[in-house]
């Protein structure tokens, strides 16, 4: 019976495929929005423009030579943007392998795409000059170092690592700010895996602790080597979590905060405003986006439970500026646009895109 409810929480989460006072302007420079198709065919990394007023437009679709599933993955973080904002890095879930692009004023130009050697890549992580992976097909993880001048990949020695058993179902991977360390989130075994890693970026120890909640699902890092997870709770009623870790020196996670609760259901997506002071989680069967504030000591509080409402939210990506945030919705295969309140985290909507094709993974914003 146990299993049988971790599975359902994450199929659920798989399947949910002009200045104001208080406010940011979000006009001047645009942004530009990254998702994958994850279509079994061709994949294809689409792209979008928004402007200062918030409205966006399609702004092209570019082939990775490789394939999607068609179906959602159960993931975040399907696609990467390198520390310099130049190249863009997307998972083939459906080839088992890794798309690099090159990233210019009129687009974007395929500039390597490297097999691995697990099965399944559903997230990707990218820090200087490593690029790290993680694969559901066969619970592991593995490295390629990065040319920054060529844009290639090439796989590093010894990187291949397995998580902490065998179907665990990886939902993400991430360096942490000094990429002296990754973290991966495990959501049938409801565990936080980490591997220390060494001078050369190969993994050297691998640390396993249980999470706080059930259903350890997306995360972001925020400021003092803090990173905050997201916990779908098995699917359970109104029974969402959020809780706050610090990564240790060793690359061990100690918890600071949690489980704390969302009062919605399924919160499988997480992101962090840049100043580390809003966290936001897309609750996809709650068809809800969910705020919360962090203090300094890392500690959580909820803002609002449904601070923004959207069909079956399945991914999001906050503008760098910390002024606006992104939402992918499955239900009506959407992007939708909201400007933030960084002092009362609350959200104001300015657009939608409403034309996405069934499947699509991930979402980035440049």
């Amino acid at each position: 019976m146990k299993n049988s409810i971790k599975f359902s929480a994450i199929a659920v989460c798989m399947a949910a495929t002009l200045p104001l006072t208080g406010y940011a302007d979000p006009g001047g420079a645009n942004d530009r929005v990254y998702t994958l198709s994850n279509n079994p065919d061709q994949n294809e990394v689409l792209v979008f423009e928004r402007y200062g007023n918030g409205h966006m437009e399609p702004a092209g679709s570019y082939p990775t030579g490789g394939v999607g599933t068609g179906s959602g993955l159960g993931n975040q973080g399907a696609l990467a943007l390198s520390n310099n904002k130049r190249y863009l890095f997307a998972v083939n879930a459906g080839s088992n392998d890794v798309s690099v692009f090159r990233i210019g004023r009129d687009g974007l130009t395929l500039v390597d795409r490297v097999a691995e050697k697990g099965l399944t890549p559903v997230s990707v992580t990218v820090s200087h000059d490593r690029v790290y992976v993680v694969n559901s097909g066969d619970d592991s993880i593995f490295g390629y170092a990065f040319n920054h001048y060529t844009g290639k990949l090439k796989p590093l020695p010894n990187s291949y690592r397995k998580l902490s058993a065998d179907g665990s179902s990886p939902a993400q991977i991430s360096f942490d700010r000094d990429a002296e360390t990754l973290v991966v989130t495990e959501k049938a075994t409801n565990k936080i895996t980490s591997f220390s890693l060494n001078d050369d970026g190969i993994p050297r120890q691998r640390h396993v602790i249980d999470s706080a909640g059930v259903t350890p699902f997306g995360f972001s890092f925020g400021k003092r080597e803090r990173f905050f997870v997201s916990e779908a709770q098995a699917g359970a009623v109104n029974g969402a979590t959020v809780s706050a870790y610090q990564l240790l020196e060793d690359g061990t996670a100690q918890l600071i905060d949690g489980a704390v609760a969302v009062d919605q259901t399924a919160a499988c997506w997480l992101v962090t405003t840049p100043n580390g002071k809003l966290a936001f989680t897309a609750d996809t069967p709650a068809n809800a986006i969910s705020a919360f504030a962090i203090d300094r000591s890392g500690h959580l509080s909820l803002l609002n439970s449904k601070a923004a409402e959207e069909i079956r939210p399945t991914d999001l990506a906050m503008a760098p500026d910390g002024t606006v945030l992104y939402t992918l919705s499955g239900g009506d295969q959407s992007i939708g646009i909201y400007r933030v309140n960084r002092k009362s985290g609350s959200l104001n909507k300015l657009d939608s895109f409403d034309d996405l094709p069934a499947g699509v993974t991930g979402l980035v914003v440049q």
